[in-house]
């Protein structure tokens, strides 16, 4: 008897003020207290040198991802500023897939290497980073808050 198997595939698509609503929604479900304000995503999205992105599963929005591209004297390079991918989407590539397509982003774009800060207890997340090619930098107190630490990580572009 054969079984049915359904793969789930992810559309990656670009973000806007459109769905500021459920960017900020799943700011809060994925980072409580140290979520971005609705402002502040606002902000991230219309920057000029932002990228942002967001992936819809069978029409649903399932995550968004949004990055910076910067430039200085020792060169361009792009930073990731949140990754949040809907509870009941997890496990089927989603925040890879996000991560990915903003890396393409970034090396389109001339970066060399890219950054971001994850808290020091979200395994998930350092482990998919990991796998994703980014090492770990340096410890970075309180950075969150009192004794809620990030982990500084690299990728080389």
């Amino acid at each position: 008897m054969q079984q049915n198997t359904r793969t789930t595939s992810v559309m990656i698509r670009e973000a806007g003020l459109k769905d500021l609503s459920e960017m900020q929604r799943l700011e809060r479900v994925c980072f409580d207290v140290e979520a971005f304000s609705k402002f502040q995503l606002r902000y991230l999205v219309t920057t000029p040198t932002g990228i942002s992105l967001a992936a819809e599963i069978d029409g649903k929005f399932a995550g968004f991802i949004i990055g910076i591209i910067n430039r200085n004297r020792y060169g361009t390079y792009g930073r990731i500023y949140t990754l949040d991918v809907d509870t009941s989407f997890r496990g089927k590539g989603t925040g890879t897939e996000l991560t990915r397509a903003l890396i393409d982003r970034f090396k389109t774009a001339g970066c060399e290497k890219c950054f971001l800060e994850v808290r020091e207890d979200n395994d998930n997340a350092i482990a998919l980073y990991h796998k994703l090619g980014f090492e770990n930098k340096h410890i970075i107190p309180h950075y969150y808050a009192e004794g809620v630490h990030a982990i500084k990580m690299r990728k080389d572009l």
